[in-house]
């Protein structure tokens, strides 16, 4: 289920255009706390939209954030809610694991309503409804009540405030040009004026106020404003005015007859005007429309270009060819000369010929057809003589190959040039590259309003959300499904949503008239060479959202120069997207869903030996580097059954990656690794896939990975008891032991841990069997057991002994340490834990050190030692820290609370405590969560916090009573009836 905007009271508004406010009817919500309203600001920019952390944490505190900051964003996220409440709000701020939302529908903001007006009025006026436009666009800037966001000190906001500024001047100036077209001069001046003196530097408005005065027959005064405007652009930026400026000066001097309105130029050859018309469905692309449009108007051009040119490229259906006509029509005033357009047909299996489209141009240029030349170099250099001193914009549509692109290219410094291709065309250096991918969430969601009724999109939120996120988003298929929505308005969207969700027959769905998305990506699969065409469908079988670039070298062998070469040129195709924003030694890739569903319909009809091979090269990549990461984790492949799979040796840069964050790796690759464990599975790998899935239990229960742990254990167990696999069996059962003593259910482990130490022994596996033991000598330890556990305990030592396994003997040494403690032999549990320690640090592996300790803490905490529990505490933590152990740092964390409170440190303790628990809620440690909220209520108590302490301990009680956490029960309810106690 996506995120829903929230219907709230019709009253509602957002105020962005003036002073940052929300108010309900003429009421204005208070937000008077700096954080609050910055906060709100900052979600009010990007409604329905997931704000991460980092974005609103430079909100707040630009690039000096507090170590707090996100306990303190939590905060003010709260205030806020509370806030919003006043107006039935609340609900649409809405919590996401990265970040926040605010769910606003769309028409609550004034930027909205402004953005719809523009939009109307601009319509109106290509329409020739001069009249109309005009009303529209003063309705537009009357939404304005000073400069955007006001009130809000923020760096990062503000540069969203210039934007809007800066769209508003762009409206103001269009209004302008069309009361000017109106003639209706003189009632403008004054105003015009005015805007000059807040906006000195802003050539279009002194250009109009100019004309204005001119028109009104005060010359000389018109004059004096240039004069004006071109001391302060000399004195300011060292400039001279733009050509267009000098040439009204020139025009006013002369008092040339084409400035007075209706004025009709001789008739001469027309100026060519080839541009397809705009699609009226156009939306979005505020940035790549910026960045072109900077490109392109720039009079002066980068001194290194010898005319102002851009390469859009994007995979085939994102809307290049829209975006550049739209452009282009956004410019057609200042390529006055003409406007060429050709489509190059470069996505087909023939291409226009350069020649052909040169005999084109130069036929619109006014060129006699007996006089052009035969020879493609001759025409070319004809074409660049023709537009050498004019201002034309060249639109070179769907190209493929810069051979055919480099002859169609003017020469002239104030010609324009778009070209749009699936490939970028880097052998073109005079070209600017611009990336164009899909549409965001909330773009798409509009264009389909756009298309089928804005109603129909609101009536059906949830479902539209969902059919343009299944579509990927993409312009193309986007407008597929509403053509087809609009042919009959009887239809529903989710009816239509349902049709998509069968991934089977999506891409048979996705076809209405000539347009289908599958022959868009045929278009460009078919140009491929069979080996890239082969490694792309190797690749769409693993469905995680991104493939690390070693999986290259793994399918295909041999170099790995050669290998990165052909997943670089599939990234060139555009049918594999890489994801990384900055270069990287480690590039991951994805496919678009609608690509990769096209690529398994190809590799679904391969023989199923040969996915197999496939899967096979991957998983031993795969299980390679998960070795690594076990090594780097623990200091060594201990306490880890291994198999029989193969290994592939990743490339140096990509070990060197997984071992400086092992832990970090294995979270970011999840997705990916369970697919893997998914499709050993699906394709009989029994050997493969245990191994993968077993490998993965650190992360699972470091991170709480539950249900993946449980998942991807059962499709393994199943998978190993179908085969045979005994060894297979035994470690699958060990593991799925472990999960479930990590959720506190030794009556479930029991049973698979009994049957994995019978198969261990049958084998005569001794890591097994020891693994085994421990894990049972765990169970009985968490039931009460301890004669039990203590001596499945010393079984598993001495067997770990055996194995070769230093580590393992360090961990159960650990666990028996408590035992002994407990039992009155505190100097030998101490014993045990310095010798488990002293092990750790000997093999390097730090994650079983902390947990010795954390221990070594505990102990001396219990026996008044406090100082030697701090030292304990504060090394157990370091590392904790280091490794990203949410769950570990909440445990020493609570430790450390707890020996502040022993030494009558009560703010010191609270701190300890409030940062254990801000880590416990923040991970979903619930259990964890408990006990703390127990140390938490009995320092609340000691500080006379009696309701507070009150609500905590029946918050931990409701968590606590469904488990059985025995000690922190007892201790919770004896606090709480102290505390009944004192208030009888």
């Amino acid at each position: 289920m996506g995120l829903q905007p929230h219907d709230a009271d019709d009253d509602v508004h957002f105020a962005l255009l003036g002073p940052f406010e929300v108010t309900r009817g003429a009421t204005s919500v208070p937000l008077q706390a700096r954080r609050s309203r910055l906060l709100l600001a900052a979600l009010a920019c990007r409604p329905r939209e997931i704000v991460s952390v980092e974005h609103l944490s430079e909100v707040v505190w630009a690039e000096d954030p507090p170590t707090t900051v996100r306990t303190q964003i939590q905060i003010c996220i709260s205030t806020l809610r509370k806030t919003l409440g006043v107006i039935g709000m609340s609900e649409a701020l809405v919590t996401h694991p990265v970040g926040y939302a605010l769910m606003l529908a769309p028409g609550r903001r004034d930027v909205d309503r402004f953005t719809e007006l523009v939009r109307g009025a601009r319509s109106a006026s290509d329409a020739g409804d001069l009249e109309t436009s005009v009303r529209t666009y003063r309705e537009a800037l009357a939404l304005w009540r000073g400069p955007a966001l006001g009130g809000v000190d923020s760096d990062v906001l503000q540069r969203r405030a210039v934007a809007l500024d800066e769209e508003r001047l762009t409206v103001l100036e269009e209004y302008f040009d069309l009361e000017l077209l109106r003639g209706r001069d003189r009632g403008l001046i004054q105003e015009l004026a005015d805007r000059i003196a807040e906006h000195p530097l802003r050539e279009k408005l002194r250009g109009q106020l100019m004309l204005a005065l001119h028109r009104a027959g005060r010359r000389s005064d018109a004059l004096q404003i240039y004069r004006e405007g071109r001391r302060l652009l000399v004195r300011e930026l060292g400039i001279e005015p733009s050509d267009e400026l000098r040439r009204l000066e020139q025009e006013i001097l002369r008092d040339a007859p084409e400035l007075n309105p209706g004025y009709g130029k001789p008739e001469g050859p027309a100026a060519p005007r080839q541009l397809p018309r705009r699609s009226r469905y156009f939306i979005g692309r505020e940035e790549t429309v910026h960045r072109l449009t900077a490109v392109l108007a720039d009079p002066r051009g980068p001194e290194d270009h010898p005319y102002r040119a851009v390469n859009l490229y994007g995979p085939g259906g994102t809307g290049k060819t829209a975006l550049a006509v739209h452009v282009a029509h956004a410019l057609q005033d200042r390529f006055g000369d003409g406007q060429l357009y050709y489509d190059l047909h470069g996505s087909n299996t023939v291409t226009a010929a350069p020649v052909r489209v040169l005999d084109h141009f130069l036929r619109a240029l006014g060129v006699p057809p007996g006089d052009i030349p035969d020879e493609l170099d001759e025409r070319a250099a004809m074409f660049r003589s023709l537009v050498a001193e004019k201002k034309i914009l060249v639109i070179l549509d769907d190209a493929a190959e810069e051979h055919q692109i480099s002859p169609l290219l003017p020469g002239g410094r104030d010609c324009g040039v778009v070209v749009t291709s699936r490939r970028p065309q880097t052998g073109l250096p005079e070209l600017e590259s611009v990336h164009l991918d899909v549409l965001t969430q909330t773009e798409a969601v509009e264009l389909l309003g756009r298309i089928v009724g804005d109603r129909r999109v609101a009536q059906e939120p949830l479902a539209s959300a969902q059919l343009v996120r299944e579509i990927d988003r993409l312009p193309l298929a986007l407008g597929i499904v509403g053509a087809r929505l609009a042919a009959s308005p009887h239809r529903t969207i989710s009816s239509m949503a349902h049709r998509i969700h069968d991934e089977r027959r999506r891409l048979d769905e996705l076809a209405h008239g000539n347009r289908a998305v599958r022959s868009t990506i045929s278009s460009t699969f078919d140009t491929l060479k069979p080996d890239l065409r082969d490694l792309l469908c190797d690749l769409s079988l693993f469905g995680a959202e991104a493939l690390p670039g070693w999986m290259a070298g793994a399918i295909l062998g041999g170099d790995t120069e050669d290998a990165n070469d052909v997943i670089d040129e599939a990234a060139t195709s555009q049918l594999l997207v890489a994801t990384d924003a900055e270069p990287t030694d480690n590039p991951r890739y994805r496919f678009h869903s609608l690509v990769r569903l096209y690529l398994r319909e190809s590799v679904d009809r391969l023989p199923a030996e040969q996915r197999a091979r496939t899967v096979r090269a991957v998983l031993a990549g795969w299980l390679g580097l998960m070795d690594l990461a076990q090594a780097q984790l623990w200091g060594g492949n201990y306490t880890v059954v291994r198999g029989g799979s193969a290994r592939w040796q990743a490339p140096e840069a990509v070990v060197r990656h997984v071992l400086t964050d092992p832990l970090g790796w294995l979270d970011t690759e999840r997705p990916g690794l369970l697919a893997a464990v998914g499709l050993a599975a699906e394709h009989g790998l029994d050997e493969e896939c245990w191994e993968a899935a077993t490998q993965l239990v650190t992360l699972f229960e470091v991170r709480q990975h539950y249900a993946d742990w449980q998942e991807s254990h059962e499709t393994a167990l199943q998978l190993v008891r179908r085969t045979g696999n005994v060894r297979g069996e035994a470690a699958v059962r060990c593991s799925l032991g472990s999960l479930y003593l990590s959720q506190r259910q030794a009556g479930q482990a029991l049973p698979h841990l009994e049957r994995s130490l019978a198969l261990f022994e049958e084998l005569d596996e001794t890591g097994g069997t020891a693994l085994a033991n421990r894990n049972i000598a765990l169970c009985l330890h968490t039931v009460g057991d301890l004669d039990g556990a203590l001596r499945r305990y010393e079984r598993a030592a001495e067997l770990f002994r055996l194995a070769g396994d230093p580590l393992g003997r360090a961990h159960v040494l650990s666990n028996m340490a408590p035992i002994h403690a407990a039992g009155g032999d505190p100097g030998r549990a101490e014993q045990e834990l310095t010798e488990a320690l002293r092990i750790c640090q000997s093999i390097g592996s730090s994650r079983v050190a902390s947990m010795s300790l954390h221990r070594l803490g505990q102990l001396c905490l219990s026996q008044g030692r406090l100082g030697d529990a701090l030292r304990w505490y504060r090394e157990a933590l370091a590392i904790v820290r280091r490794q990203a152990d949410s769950l570990g740092e909440c445990i020493v964390q609570h430790g450390l609370g707890d020996t502040h409170m022993a030494r009558g440190d009560h703010a010191e303790a609270a701190g300890c405590l409030e940062g254990a628990l801000v880590t416990a809620e923040a991970a979903g440690h619930l259990h964890a969560a408990a006990q703390v909220r127990v140390s938490l209520a009995e320092v609340c108590l000691a500080q006379g916090l009696d309701g507070r302490a009150r609500n905590l301990l029946q918050e931990a009680l409701r968590v606590l009573e469904d488990h059985d956490h025995r000690a922190a029960l007892t201790r919770a309810r004896t606090a709480l009836a102290r505390l009944d106690g004192v208030n009888r």
